[in-house]
């Protein structure tokens, strides 16, 4: 009987885990009160306390009788279950990070930008110059397209009105490089060009308005010792022939055209008796004849055929440094050569030498300040042109300003006052600004804008021993020659030098300095 006693014992223990377990789940399954779990905070710590686990009660105690032969059960185990707690539980707090969350977004009720179609407006200024040995140069207004994207260069031989199709020569991707030089043409073959500007999008103004020109040869002449071209940019000038009176040498005053090389092509030596009247300066231009109209001051003005043969002349001796030959006929000249308050400052004779238009300082400046100057005469007029509107520009050099009159004589414009120096050579330019040499420290040629008062372009100064500078002309490529006494310089807008012509290891000095040397020059070209 001791082993089944023994077995019966090891059957109850048994149990009693069984109950024990039971009684560990009933507790961690929701027996009890609920453990609240703490809320954490910035600036608080949670502390958790561990919750004891229920042990089950048994009821009676088993006892067991040794030397019964039938197991007889001395004791019932009952189990007390733990109640479940009645109400409502409460709420666990539960640990969320803070997140920001991201609107949907609200698809718009936009339609794309239709592509752009709109072409670059088309290029202004074009202007095409023969560069000789069969080259072209070209040079045209910067376009003012906000997406530009390139210029292209277009030839033909037969005028172009649209390009739609062609294939450009050339493409220039900067929009500040507004020339082109076209090289390898056929001398004496006439081209036509045109450029167009692009845009980003491939947009282009394919109208467009061409323009023609002849490469030539360069005429060749004859090389002269005093004479060297010291800087020819042969693709930013503009190219021709160089008219100009020189009177470097006192005993041999003529009037010289030299090609870009500083070759004389064509010579006229003033004659023998009348080389006195050179002195200060005389002015040469070409006519569209063909001959040439020069002054001598204190004698005339002169119009010789291209052998030298006087065809017409008019005689004064207050004739001072600048004669215009008009659209009428007639011929315009300065009267300021010592000239004295009871002279017209300006005349205008017809072909038969009769006066036709005068002009009179008194009449208008007879007063303080200018009633008292005097230097190689009262006003020392210099200059004047006829203006396309009818009115006349005049130069009185003693007075510092510039006038413009009515054909009545009245004076309806007084520019310069205070900034102009002894100017030379005004002329009014199709901006209706004035361009003259000014004679302030250094000289240098000034553009003038008369309606704001204020100089808008200035060349560089020049040296000492090539002043005075007394002649400054526009070209059509936007360049300017200015004459000094021992140089000639033609000159970009952003002052670049491309052209200078100098009289070689020659300078003035002394007293006849102001009046030998070189006065004026004029750029020839057939494409003007």
């Amino acid at each position: 009987m001791y082993w089944r006693n023994g077995l019966w014992c090891r059957f109850v223990a048994v149990l009693l885990a069984l109950v024990l377990m039971l009684s560990v789940l009933a507790a961690c399954g929701g027996g009890g009160k609920e453990v609240e779990t703490p809320t954490l905070s910035p600036t608080s710590t949670a502390t958790v306390v561990p919750t004891a686990t229920p042990t089950p009660t048994p009821s009676t105690t088993l006892t067991a009788t040794p030397g019964t032969a039938t197991p007889t059960p001395i004791a019932t185990l009952t189990l007390t279950p733990t109640p479940t707690p009645t109400g409502t539980p409460e709420p666990t707090p539960v640990l969320t990070p803070t997140t920001t969350s991201t609107p949907t977004p609200t698809p718009s009720l936009t339609t794309s930008p239709p592509p752009d179609t709109t072409s670059p407006s088309a290029i202004a200024g074009l202007v095409a110059n023969n560069a000789y040995d069969k080259r072209v140069n070209l040079w045209w207004d910067k376009s003012t397209a906000t997406d530009f994207d390139h210029y292209n260069i277009y030839l033909n031989k037969s005028e172009m009105a649209d390009v739609t199709g062609m294939k450009p020569i050339q493409q220039i991707k900067d929009v500040a490089t507004c020339r082109y030089q076209a090289i390898d043409l056929e001398d004496g073959t006439s081209y036509y060009f045109a450029v167009t500007a692009v845009d980003n999008t491939g947009n282009e103004g394919t109208k467009v308005t061409s323009v023609s020109v002849t490469p030539t040869v360069m005429p060749k002449g004859t090389k002269d010792p005093e004479l060297e071209v010291q800087v020819y940019k042969s693709d930013e000038v503009w190219v021709g022939t160089t008219l100009l009176p020189d009177n470097h040498n006192q005993d041999k005053p003529r009037i010289i055209e030299v090609n870009m090389l500083g070759e004389i092509i064509w010579e006229y030596l003033v004659p023998v008796s009348l080389k006195r009247y050179t002195n200060p300066g005389f002015d040469v231009e070409l006519l569209s004849n063909g001959h040439i109209l020069y002054v001598l001051p204190g004698n005339g003005v002169y119009e010789i055929d291209h052998d030298g043969k006087v065809v017409w002349s008019y005689l004064t001796s207050r004739i001072s440094h600048d004669a215009d030959r008009l659209q009428s006929g007639n011929t315009i000249f300065v009267c300021g050569n010592n000239d004295q308050k009871s002279d017209a400052q300006v005349v205008e004779v017809n072909p038969k030498g009769e006066v036709v238009w005068r002009w009179c300082a008194k009449d208008h400046f007879d007063i303080p300040p200018y009633s008292s100057i005097y230097e190689e005469g009262w006003t020392h007029t210099n200059a004047v042109s006829r203006l396309p509107n009818g009115n006349t520009l005049i130069s009185p050099r003693n007075f510092n300003l510039v006038v413009e009159v009515d054909p009545e004589g009245e004076v309806v414009g007084n520019y310069g006052a205070e900034i102009f120096v002894a100017q030379h050579d005004p002329e009014m330019l199709p901006n209706e600004h004035i361009l003259l040499c000014n004679h302030s420290k250094p000289h240098r040629a000034i553009e003038f804008d008369p309606k704001t008062g204020k100089i808008v372009w200035q060349s560089a100064g020049f040296e000492l021993n090539a002043t005075p500078v007394r002649d400054a002309n526009r070209l059509p490529n936007g360049n300017t020659l200015i004459t000094g006494s021992t140089k000639i310089v033609e000159v970009t807008a952003e002052g670049e030098i491309v052209w200078q012509l100098a009289l070689k290891d020659i300078t003035f000095s002394g007293i006849d300095a102001a009046s030998l040397g070189f006065y004026k020059a004029d750029r020839i070209s057939s494409q003007e």
